[in-house]
């Protein structure tokens, strides 16, 4: 039996799904999804709600895609910009867990926002969701950059625990599949750093993401390391 951190086979059986069966999410799910909801909650401050029955808020059709068949979507309701690389950390650990509860996802910043059931006060934003729901397939991987684009290790030799976090990272959904990160295991080889290429609408929001899923796969390995 393989030894391999269970969160590595929830990254690379994840992939964005955009089109989703008439099928509701049953009521143990959605609980089990709530309570992480409310766990993300907790410890981000950040306001995420769970929003069902609402499939009108997919009914755009953007310069890039749409979501079809999708009924719920969780939604990050922010001041603006300013929480963006939060919203992605935190709203990965919800795409895994969905994931790992059997649902699919998929990050949608294009969406009709008007339309949103969300609760949203006088001064916030809908600043992005995430479709949820089951699937019409479990979607496809993609094509990436290398991991050597990705990253630089200024010690020695790359540890086994970064080459893995790193596959990680490298798979984690970022907009128009831009993978505008790059991070570097410092010559220590427990200090890594991580930041945006560039500073797009969405790019914070993907480097959040990013690190969530580089964290969950370098913790599960047991690696000693650290956020510079």
């Amino acid at each position: 039996m393989s030894n391999e951190p269970r969160i590595m086979d929830i990254i690379r059986a994840r992939h964005s799904v955009r089109s989703y069966r008439d099928e509701p999410i049953d009521g143990g799910t959605m609980a089990a999804l709530l309570m992480v909801v409310d766990e993300c909650v907790r410890q981000s401050g950040l306001d995420i709600q769970i929003v069902p029955d609402n499939p009108e808020v997919f009914r755009l059709v953007a310069r890039v895609g749409f979501v079809r068949g999708a009924t719920t979507h969780i939604a990050f309701v922010t001041d603006g910009r300013t929480q963006d690389e939060a919203v992605g950390y935190w709203g990965q650990r919800l795409v895994l867990a969905a994931q790992a509860l059997g649902l699919n996802t998929c990050w949608v910043a294009f969406i009709a926002r008007k339309k949103s059931h969300a609760r949203v006060p006088a001064g916030k934003t809908l600043r992005i969701g995430i479709a949820v729901g089951h699937g019409q397939t479990q979607g496809s991987p993609r094509s990436t950059k290398s991991i050597a684009e990705l990253s630089a290790v200024e010690c020695d030799e790359t540890p086994e625990w970064f080459a893995l976090a790193m596959e990680a990272a490298q798979l984690a959904p970022t907009a128009m599949n831009n993978q505008h990160f790059r991070i570097t295991l410092r010559a220590d080889g427990q200090t890594v750093s991580a930041q945006a290429t560039k500073n797009g609408a969405w790019d914070a929001i993907d480097l959040g993401i990013v690190k969530r899923n580089f964290e969950e796969a370098a913790n599960e390995a047991g690696a000693d390391w650290r956020w510079e």
